[in-house]
């Protein structure tokens, strides 16, 4: 029995995890990608699975701190996405196999794992600044408040919609911020736009220029809806849209700069900064047929946010304007002049992950003083105030290509000497290199070569249901991360990037050649595409029957799942049942930091890792009542771990151990019975165990609730512990 099946380090594991949620190990930060999972999560998960039978968890946590080769073992990941398994894996001394249908995915995890010569990287970036950069520099240039040539950091628009009362043209600011920083909040004068400053927030404040007294926090637009200044009449925004037939127009109002004398500064638009707006945009029309720019149209089919078609664009080029579009042409341009290919790819990744903040649905955070990325959130959100980034890049700022550069290269830096961030005694946080190890994967194209070399990597674009360019029982285990349902749709969101990438990729790789990067095979759950939860489980299932045939017989299958509705529960173990697993063990791990994008209160903020192996399971206990006693057992020494790990636990985190636990012991038994001798069902079995939730929540919270033996006991400690988890966590 391996390690991950007996125990797992969760108390070392969960604060280092904690800590990696809030930021995230250069590899993966080298480009976007939603809803990846934590490496220290993974890594551990790895040594878990390899370990010897007699291995204790503090024997895994010195390998998880020093370093290990597990000596080329194979792993398998059928839903690679971000390429969290095959990084952790390949930096193990494993060969991987990672598919995903999804282009944007593969050619992510591709840049993760290649190495390059760090000095012609950087030769090859000194190139593009020499060059391509002075070019694009020049779109950005502005003069400071003391009249000294400056660079613009970034422009600040605004949309402008016509009022269906009055006619009257409305700017459809939220509010009229700039900056609260140093004790200085910068605002702006809605009616002259001039650049107001006050020691705090004045709700009176006085534009210095026109004498205009306006609330800096109280704009004409939000959360959907506008009144018109002038006559008073509130109206949906969409409605103005829909008016106007296309997106709204929008308006230049101000700037943030960057002076080498005066440092950074904020100043209205004056008429040079706009002469050089008209300028890029007459040299976009007067070159728009040469340019690189992706005119694909945004697809409406089987569409699950109907932004941001809702909201007047119809193309994908119309998420940027005018000077965005002539500067990323002109960049992408030279970065395909470049001769090597790797080095190439590299400033490619690095270009497709600035579009994330060189867009028209990018804010400026007035709090933070830097610009938000448009997949802040897993959505197409169009916002009423855009700003617009330097497409090159300043000394600060975020998100320009210079900054995505830098990512690029930390993260093959990392890759060359990977580390871990730990804790000390004293819960400081600090960086540990890992012995020799070090993120190489060597590209192969079939298994025969995989086998023959050393950290081999192949990569497929396609689908999981067939892998039959696998042979039979020739992995040692699978490591993955599955689509949760309809939580996220990838080839929606990725398309963002892929009609760019494809602009240079698409005579390289056939996978680029289609126009989208959706699939119908694509393994997901979207209703309006006819893609049910049958249509998801059955792909699902399809995969997880490949798996079985290309996992050795000791081998096991893992992977984490969360998801808060109780029929996503019995789908996955119908699915795992059904293609010949059960489920031997669930570890409960934390998912992501407080900053996690499913982390804030009310989500779920763990993941149970299912262990599985090849049925029959030898487990030879079949009682339910039995069962479920240790379902609450188990779930009581989980969620006590959990606490002692230092992390706090909520109804919704009990929910989830309960539901993993459930699943552990029902597929262990295979049928169980009810003390009559009839068979328990799933649902039924589940269903109990949500009713026992329901119990624990309330004893919990003080009321008197009658329960039975023998589940007293176990109810009582967790409404004990979730009720500590209170106290100590102000939950």
């Amino acid at each position: 029995m391996k390690l991950i099946e007996r125990a797992f380090p969760v108390e070392y594991l969960n604060p280092v995890a904690m800590a990696e949620g809030n930021a995230k190990k250069p590899v993966y930060q080298i480009h976007k990608w939603w809803a990846r999972r934590l490496g220290s999560v993974f890594r551990m998960i790895t040594l878990c699975v390899f370990s010897g039978d007699e291995e204790r968890e503090e024997d895994v946590w010195r390998k998880f701190c020093d370093g290990v080769d597990l000596g080329g073992k194979i792993v398998l990941d059928p839903f690679m996405g971000g390429g969290t398994t095959i990084v952790e894996a390949l930096r193990l001394g494993c060969k991987v196999i990672g598919v995903d249908i999804n282009p944007v995915a593969w050619f992510v995890t591709k840049k993760e794992i290649e190495p390059v010569d760090l000095a012609e990287l950087d030769e090859a970036f000194l190139h593009l600044e020499r060059t391509v950069g002075q070019i694009i520099k020049q779109y950005y240039r502005t003069r400071c408040p003391q009249g000294h040539d400056a660079e613009v950091m970034y422009f600040f628009w605004v949309k402008v919609a016509d009022c269906e009362g009055c006619g009257a043209r409305v700017l459809l600011f939220p509010n009229y911020e700039l900056s609260r920083r140093d004790s200085v909040n910068v605002s702006f004068c809605p009616y002259c736009w001039q650049i107001v400053e006050t020691p705090t927030y004045d709700p009176q404040t006085r534009c210095g220029e026109c004498g205009t007294v306006f609330d800096p926090r109280k704009g004409v637009s939000g959360r959907g809806f506008f009144h018109c200044p002038a006559c008073g009449q509130r109206q949906r925004l969409l409605d103005a849209v829909a008016r106007k037939g296309a997106r709204l127009d929008l308006e230049l109002h101000g700037l943030e700069g960057y002076c080498e004398t005066c440092g950074r500064f904020f100043k209205r638009v004056d008429a040079e900064d706009r002469a050089r707006w008209e300028r890029a945009k007459k040299e976009f029309e007067q070159r728009r047929d040469e340019l690189l720019i992706p005119y694909q149209a945004i697809p409406l089919k089987g569409r699950s946010d109907p932004r941001p078609v809702n909201h007047g664009y119809t193309h994908f080029w119309q998420m940027f304007n005018e000077r965005q579009l002539l500067c990323l042409s002109l960049l992408l341009e030279a970065i395909l002049e470049l001769p090597e290919p790797n080095i190439r790819e590299l400033m490619l990744i690095a270009f497709s992950d600035c579009l994330d903040a060189n867009n028209m649905f990018c804010k400026y955070e007035i709090a933070w003083h830097k610009i938000s990325l448009f997949f802040g959130l897993h959505a197409y959100h169009p916002i009423e105030r855009p700003a617009e980034n330097n497409v090159w890049g300043t000394e600060f700022g975020r998100g320009t290509f210079v900054k995505c550069f830098e990512k690029v290269r930390r993260a093959k830096q990392y890759c060359q000497n990977p580390y871990e961030r730990l804790l000390n005694i004293r819960g400081k946080r600090f960086s540990k290199y890992t012995g020799e190890e070090r993120i190489e994967g060597y590209l192969v194209n079939c298994a025969e070569e995989m086998f023959s070399t050393d950290r081999a990597a192949l990569l497929c674009c396609q689908t999981a249901e067939d892998l039959s360019c696998l042979p039979t029982k020739s992995v040692d285990a699978v490591i993955t991360d599955p689509p949760y349902f309809d939580n996220v749709q990838y080839s929606e969101l990725s398309d963002f990037f892929y009609v760019w990438l494809r602009l240079a990729l698409k005579d390289a790789y056939p996978w680029f050649e289609p126009e989208l990067s959706y699939r119908p095979d694509e393994i997901v759950k979207n209703d309006k595409l006819g893609k049910t939860a049958e249509f998801f489980s059955e792909g699902l299932k399809r995969v997880f029957q490949e798996c079985y045939r290309v996992l050795k017989d000791e081998g096991l299958l893992v992977f984490t799942f969360h998801h808060n509705k109780v029929w996503a529960w019995e789908s996955i173990a119908q699915v795992l049942w059904e293609a010949g697993f059960y489920i031997s063990a669930t570890p409960i791990i934390r998912s992501e930091g407080k900053s996690g994008f499913h982390s804030s209160k009310g989500n779920i903020r763990y993941d149970a890792i299912f262990v599985c192996r090849k049925q029959p399971s030898e487990w030879n206990e079949r009682n339910w009542p039995l069962l479920k006693e240790r379902v609450l057992t188990d779930a009581v020494t989980w969620t006590r771990r959990t606490l002692d790990s230092g992390m706090a636990v909520n109804p919704v985190d009990v929910f989830t151990i309960l539901a993993a636990k459930t699943l552990e012991y029902f597929t262990k038994a295979g049928k169980p019975v009810s003390e009559d001798g009839s068979v328990v069902s799933l649902s039924t079995a589940l269903a109990e165990m949500e009713q026992l939730l329901d119990t624990v929540v309330q004893m919990a919270e003080g009321q008197q609730v009658e329960i039975g033996s023998p589940y007293r006991q176990g109810c009582r400690q967790l409404s004990l512990a979730l009720a500590e988890s209170r106290t100590r966590f102000g939950e």
